[in-house]
């Protein structure tokens, strides 16, 4: 059972489907791309948790035999885990899952343990942050205790933008809470790892690329990272830290992790693999790894096989957003043409002939993607940028 489908999900339906497993996708999307692909398909929102269980309920009714449930690149991995639990399938309790999704709960858990983090608080009402700002002083961060995707988070340079910027993040919260922490000066760095019987098993570390301040706009990323072996190592280590603080024993977990001056410390983490076209692309792209077969053995039981995530060879790949300008749309050149250049694996176009792309202040709303493999980061950059220039969007 898959929940969501989703594009990052998609390539874990046809993985599923190449193990030799039936696969049962819930979506509350009926025109969800994964759709076609699953041989079961019902309609649920991927955040209730309820309707999930009950439907993986009614297939076990039917002697359909259900050995395992995930999601990969969003965060449904709560769901994921009451349904795991429910119905005693391989899987991290929703106490933990709950701790990697919960912003506020994770920095509590990593505090405890005493893992590098950014100092944070609780945010009820807006005279709460006075205290924090005059100790910790500006800029600090803001953001929503749970959501994803940047949706609400901004970065505060200044007092007077507090009022406007709590508002957005408090209604961006799907429990109207919101969290304020000290902004992290430094390169970001997402790493995905697999959790085998406690053991934790680093796959890849990608170079994220954020910008357009004040808000947290990724643009693209790409594998290997560039940054040093020593620095990699840190990065590995709080990682490590990270997953045996929250409790996360039998499960893919994906951080972001930025490298500060006091080395480096985590900014959120997750029970699932990447999103951002990282796990389902670049990954393999760079190392021939199957990651995401690997994830789904944990999942329904099956030992982990090492073969898997051994790289086989060292290659590099680059995911690029596409970022046109805004406006209504009236015509796309040169995607085919983009498609055919050497190095570029996939092209997603999120938007067609008049549709509106608007100026985005989260990770939402994007034109489409490049995704591009080379030998070397050089390469894979190179290729991923002409796809880039390439492609026309006339407004």
């Amino acid at each position: 059972m898959i929940i969501g489908a989703g594009i990052f999900q998609i390539p874990a339906i046809k993985i599923a489907k190449k193990m030799g497993l039936k696969v049962l996708v819930t979506d509350r999307d009926n025109l969800a791309p994964g759709k076609a692909l699953a041989d079961y398909f019902e309609l649920a929102s991927t955040r209730d948790e309820q309707k999930n269980i009950e439907i993986a309920k009614q297939y076990a009714k039917n002697k359909l035999n259900l050995r395992g449930v995930l999601t990969i690149g969003t965060d449904f991995t709560y769901t994921v885990s009451c349904v795991a639990q429910a119905l005693s399938l391989p899987g991290v309790p929703p106490e933990i899952a709950l701790k990697a999704t919960n912003k506020i709960e994770m920095r509590k858990q990593l505090k405890k343990h005493q893992v590098p983090c950014p100092d944070f608080i609780e945010v009820k009402k807006l005279t709460d942050i006075a205290d924090f700002i005059k100790e910790k002083g500006l800029p600090v961060v803001i953001k929503p205790a749970d959501n994803m995707g940047a949706r609400g988070v901004r970065k505060i340079e200044k007092a007077t933008d507090l009022k406007k910027a709590f508002e957005t993040a408090k209604k961006n919260s799907f429990s109207e809470t919101v969290i304020i922490e000290e902004y992290m000066e430094g390169e970001e760095v997402s790493i995905d790892t697999l959790v085998y019987r406690g053991k934790v098993y680093p796959l890849t570390i990608a170079d994220r690329i954020i910008t357009f301040p004040p808000y947290f706009i990724e643009i693209g990323h790409t594998i290997p990272s560039i940054l040093p072996q020593n620095v990699l190592d840190d990065v590995i280590n709080v990682m490590e830290k990270g997953v045996k603080a929250l409790g996360i024993d039998f499960s893919a977990s994906k951080g972001d992790i930025k490298i500060t001056k006091e080395g480096a410390k985590i900014g959120e983490m997750t029970t699932r693999l990447s999103g951002g076209f990282h796990s389902q692309y670049t990954d393999p792209l760079s190392t021939g790894m199957n990651s995401i077969k690997a994830a789904i053995d944990i999942a329904i039981g099956n030992e982990l096989n090492l073969n898997d995530i051994t790289p086989k060879y060292h290659h590099a790949a680059a995911e690029r957003a596409l970022l046109p300008g805004f406006g209504k749309i009236k015509k796309i050149e040169g995607v085919e043409k983009a498609q055919k250049i050497k190095g570029i694996k996939k092209i997603v176009l999120n938007v067609g002939q008049g549709d509106t792309l608007y100026p985005f202040t989260s990770n939402i709303g994007k034109a489409g993607h490049v995704i591009a493999f080379g030998a070397t980061r050089k390469e894979a950059i190179e290729q991923a940028e002409k796809a880039q220039k390439t492609i026309k969007f006339y407004f």
